[in-house]
């Protein structure tokens, strides 16, 4: 139309300076997506790590338990119906626990230890069943680490969401060897403790009515990746959790984790034993065990969890 101005096609030159700045910043932006993705990655990630660990930990505690035949002990196993020797030299050089028959108010720890791991390493191999009473999970103190604070929020709700009793109404009564070795600590073990003098802190024993209540508090175990059956100090009387029942379980999570270490603390085991056979009645543990790793190499955890469970043993 006449007197309109006429609009020009050309585009503007590119000059060296031009080409340069638009690269410039084509690499800040890859650089600020690739950053934030992959902060986001790992937030989203450890969401599901998170979920994992409590599944694996609480909603389906079967995870946690070895195969039947598998131990992380190496050849600390001994073959079923073999009884352990509570006065078992252990592999740091501690000296022997005497040999007890009985005991008294007086009874020195070792011998009470002595006679604790006479009594246990019998369940197994005893003509009797096991019967898995009771058992709960409780909250052990919070997440810690540098997970962001939402994702800490939702792991809170989770875990509190999952404390409490279980019910244990499905776990089946223990009769056979092969059973008892899988259900009663040290889970698919064929032997109960293998505790000397230098893994507890105290071993107390009342007596009343021809019964005798023992307690052993048994010494805590920093977080290990090589925490196994067998070692340390927990790992020789209670079904401690390996970092490999973890890994393995850990679903989608699994290839975005690693520094997996498992501690336990606090153990103390309480068993009633009958004096005049020296078979135990009744045996309840507890523990603290902690779970400590990274995921994506950027976001470390570590969340501690409570653990009871009560035995009933009835001799046949």
């Amino acid at each position: 139309m006449k007197g309109e101005p006429i609009m020009s096609s050309k585009k503007t030159p590119s000059t060296p300076e031009a080409r340069a700045e638009k690269l410039a910043n084509k690499q800040m932006l890859r650089k600020a997506f690739t950053s934030t993705f992959f902060k986001a990655l790992a937030v989203c990630l450890s969401a599901l790590l998170v979920c994992s660990i409590v599944y694996i930990a609480f909603i389906n505690p079967s995870q946690l338990e070895l195969k039947v035949g598998e131990s992380g002990s190496g050849n600390n196993a001994v073959s079923v119906g073999n009884q352990v020797a509570g006065n078992d030299t252990s592999s740091d050089g501690a000296t022997d626990l005497p040999a007890v028959t009985e005991l008294t108010a007086s009874s020195s720890q070792e011998e009470i230890l002595s006679y604790f791991n006479d009594a246990i390493n019998k369940v197994k191999a005893g003509n009797c069943t096991v019967t898995l009473a009771k058992e709960t999970n409780s909250e052990a103190g919070g997440i810690s680490g540098n997970l962001p604070s939402s994702l800490t929020g939702l792991a809170d709700s989770l875990i509190a969401s999952n404390m409490g009793e279980k019910d244990v109404s499905a776990v089946a009564p223990a009769s056979t060897a092969d059973a008892k070795n899988a259900l009663f600590p040290v889970e698919n073990e064929s032997w109960s403790s293998k505790l000397t003098a230098s893994d507890i802190s105290g071993a107390t024993v009342s007596v009343a009515d021809g019964v005798y209540t023992i307690t052993i508090n048994v010494l805590a175990d920093e977080p290990s990746e090589s925490t196994a059956h067998g070692e340390g100090h927990m790992g020789k009387a209670f079904s401690v959790i390996l970092p490999s029942i973890v890994t393995d379980n850990a679903g989608a999570a699994s290839s975005v984790i690693s520094d997996v270490k498992t501690g336990h603390k606090d153990g103390k085991i309480v068993v009633t034993v009958d004096a005049a056979t020296g078979n135990v009645l009744t045996a309840n543990y507890h523990f603290v065990w902690t779970l400590s790793l990274t995921a994506l190499g950027l976001v470390e955890v570590s969340i501690p969890f409570g653990l009871d469970k009560e035995f009933t043993i009835a001799w046949n």
